[in-house]
């Protein structure tokens, strides 16, 4: 009787090894047919979803929505911050271990602000340790305890950056330099409040009105509670589920995980669909919001728009000057910067920038092309009135490795280092 059960069993697990063993030579020929790539010498197995994808753009929105409610606050002074102590905010809402304002203690301190969006966020996390290298080479910064502070969020473009600099001067931040980083959302984020009959001049359409929205629909309804509540839960499952594909060493799991993942991102878009609708029910009309947005028709021509906006960022950047080389500033420096972008770019871009970095049906791309070459010219308008502006369009140009990692505007470590070097140079020039 043993020998029998000893018998069937061996049976058994053989045909189950023999039966995983065929699954996972399927799911391998499966994946190379659809990604024309060996699964077991591919590093990170393409997904076909993500939680970012476009899809229903009332669901968009509230996915949006739903990052401001649980990630960013409504701030009088500068439209939005991320929530004071999520992810290592500071008191302000921002990424910075320095609470706002940071007293000098003592004069060997040199303080540098950093302005502008996510690029300029960017710069701070990865390139200010290379720029401090830099810039202690000098004589006027080789002993000082250079400190960084980051006044950069993503989505915020001018007038921001001038509101906020003012804000923290008027209550008493010092500050020896500001770098002010930007460009790209001062178009993109411009013509896209013009699109949505938003005046140019306030904070980014795309970022403030799903915030507002939510502030307007007033008191969340048990159902609208209740929708939030699977839409989190999903998101979290979801995540967990990518990060199981990105480290699983199975073909056959990869299959499954994908699958699972697929039936979640539906169910996470469907209660997203559902969100939506709940509220646009609970939205008052314009007349009636408690936030008070200026709304404007969209300017008929682009090269209208394009001049408003040239126009703006100009009085922007030439007021943030003023203010920190005057006495608040305590005659500190100003340095601008036009960020580069890969859609006005002379570089060759690698195979993965190729595939990460550029996107031939993004706006992005369209927007940038048109708007560049005239906030070039803006910033020879800034140096012929005193104004330390540089462009740093061409700075990746002749470099063959990857800097740039996603289809918006955002480099990597390497691309921010550069990027520093080149703002030292030009810091350093202009020492005089």
């Amino acid at each position: 009787m043993m020998k029998k059960l000893k018998k069937i069993l061996k049976l058994v697990i053989v045909n189950v090894i023999v039966f995983a063993a065929l699954l996972e030579v399927i799911a391998a020929a499966v994946y190379f047919f659809k990604y024309k790539a060996f699964f077991y010498t591919h590093a990170n197995a393409p997904l076909e979803f993500v939680i970012g994808e476009r899809g229903e753009q009332g669901a968009d929105r509230r996915a949006e929505q739903l990052t401001q409610l649980t990630d960013k606050r409504f701030h009088p002074f500068f439209g939005y911050t991320h929530r004071v102590g999520s992810g290592g905010t500071n008191n302000y809402g921002l990424y910075c271990p320095y609470d706002y304002p940071l007293k000098r203690e003592n004069e060997n301190r040199y303080i540098i602000g950093i302005f502008g969006g996510s690029v300029a966020h960017g710069f701070y996390v990865d390139g200010v340790e290379r720029l401090t290298a830099r810039l202690k080479q000098y004589p006027s910064f080789a002993g000082k305890e250079i400190i960084y502070l980051n006044y950069a969020l993503g989505g915020y473009k001018q007038p921001q950056q001038l509101g906020a600099l003012a804000y923290f001067l008027a209550v008493g931040q010092e500050l020896d330099m500001v770098l002010n980083i930007d460009g790209f959302n001062e178009i993109v984020f411009c013509f896209n409040n013009s699109r949505l009959n938003v005046d140019i001049a306030m904070p980014s359409a795309q970022h403030f009105l799903p915030m507002k929205d939510l502030m307007d629909s007033r008191t969340m309804t048990g159902e609208q509670l209740e929708v939030i509540a699977k839409i989190q839960d999903y998101k979290k499952t979801f995540s967990g589920v990518i990060e199981k594909i990105k480290h699983t060493k199975s073909a056959s799991l990869y299959l499954v995980y994908a699958s699972y993942g697929k039936f979640l991102y539906k169910q996470y878009r469907g209660e997203l669909v559902r969100f939506d609708g709940l509220i646009k029910a609970a939205k008052p009309g314009v007349e009636d919001s408690i936030v008070n947005i200026k709304y404007t028709p969209g300017v008929g021509s682009e090269p209208a728009l394009l001049a408003q906006v040239a126009t703006l960022w100009y009085r922007s950047s030439f007021m943030m000057n003023s203010m920190i080389s005057g006495g608040l500033g305590r005659g500190g420096r100003y340095f601008h910067f036009l960020q580069p972008n890969q859609y006005y770019s002379q570089k060759v871009f690698t195979g993965k920038e190729q595939r990460d970095a550029l996107d031939n049906g993004s706006v992005y791309g369209g927007l940038v092309k048109k708007g560049y070459p005239v906030l070039e010219k803006v910033v020879g308008v800034l140096r012929q009135n005193g104004v330390k502006a540089f462009s740093a369009v061409g700075i990746f140009d002749k470099i063959k490795e990857a800097v740039y990692i996603d289809n918006c505007c955002h480099f990597n470590r390497l691309g921010n280092e550069i990027f520093a070097d080149f703002m030292a140079d030009c810091i350093l020039k202009g020492w005089i």
